[in-house]
Formats: C-alpha cells, structure tokens, sequence
C-alpha cells in the first residue's frame, strides 16, 4: 500500500473483505476507490461495503462507486444466485440439462435502475454525496438492471435521483467530480511522497 501510495497507484477494494477495507484505509496515505460496489446494508453480498466502512470515507477521501450488478444491487437476485450456484455444484457431471431445468424452474429476479438509485442513496446517506460514483461494471454480467443496458441510459438513472431530490451540484459530484477529486489526491500524495524521500 504505501509503494502505491508513492506511486499515485490508486488502491482499489472492490475485490477485497471488509476486514481488508478496514486494514487498507488504516494504512493508507490516499484515498482509496471501491471501482465497482454497492452498499451492504441493501443488499448483502460479500462484495459490497459495510457502513462502517463508509463511514470511514471522509476521513479517508475515498470514493464507492457504485455498481450494476443485478446480485449486488438487489438482495431477491443474490439470494437466487447463491441457490443457483449451489444447484449448479450438487448437479456435477450433468450440469448443463439440470441447470436448464433449475433455471426453468427458478426464474431469475428482476433488477431495475431504481434499486441502483437506492445504493447510490444509502452511499451517500452514510458516507457524504463526496464519496459516490458510478462503477456500472457492463462486462462479464449476464443481464443488467431493466433501465440501464448501457451508458446512454445513465441520464435516466440522473433524472430518478433527480427526483429523489438531488441537486445539480450532487449529480456533478456523482458524474465524474468525485472521481476526479480522488485522482488528484492520489497524485498529490505521491508528489508529496517524493519530495519527503528526496
């Protein structure tokens, strides 16, 4: 962490366990980024960050981005993913026709824009609209969130937390100036990392 922080690396939590978090932002010099997660308290998934951890944000500087992915945004379709997952290893050898079945068998959940809105609320609810961004995440999902297929819909995820009362500041934040901010301070601490060793 701190050869990253002297580099202007950004450290990145999206894969790690909340003790990970805990540990990193103990140590960390720079803010930190979560690139593509979503908020524990809406739905619980092991990738997605506790509260406690974004409590920690404004001290730290750091930013969650919030992700699309259905099992991270929408606890009916973790639920349903862990089920599966588990079908999927008692099916062994024959797989694929049991797979068919359980899937026939078991509809998959559907996600929507609105629940994205919610964790981007709860984000920025508990952790301040500074540290709340967008990690939509559109590779390697088998669906997405009915509403937002791909980046030109975000204008209508803006409108919904529009809607939700946020302001044109909020959003700006939201868009791109929070990510922006945490780029700069990344590089800040690394010029002031370099000086110091020099």
């Amino acid at each position: 962490i701190a050869e990253m922080n002297r580099l202007g690396v950004l450290v990145d939590l999206s894969h790690v366990s909340p003790d990970v978090m805990r540990q990193v932002i103990d140590i960390t010099r720079a803010p930190v980024i979560f690139s593509h997660s979503s908020a524990t308290a809406i739905t619980n998934h092991p990738r997605n960050v506790p509260d406690d951890v974004l409590k920690r944000l404004p001290a730290n500087g750091g930013i969650v981005m919030v992700t699309f992915v259905p099992a991270f945004i929408d606890q009916a379709r973790a639920d349903w993913q862990v089920r599966r997952d588990a079908a999927r290893q008692a099916a062994g050898a024959d797989a694929e026709a049991a797979m068919k079945a359980w899937d026939a068998a078991n509809p998959r959940p559907v996600s929507t824009l609105s629940m994205v809105a919610d964790h981007i609320d709860h984000v920025a609810r508990v952790a301040g609209h500074d540290h709340v961004g967008i990690g939509g995440d559109f590779d390697g999902v088998p669906d997405l969130p009915v509403g937002l297929g791909n980046v030109s819909t975000y204008p209508a995820l803006f409108a919904e937390l529009a809607r939700r009362g946020w302001s044109d500041a909020n959003l700006k934040k939201l868009a791109n100036g929070n990510f922006l901010r945490v780029l700069r301070a990344n590089e800040a601490v690394a010029v002031k990392l370099s000086k110091q060793k020099g």
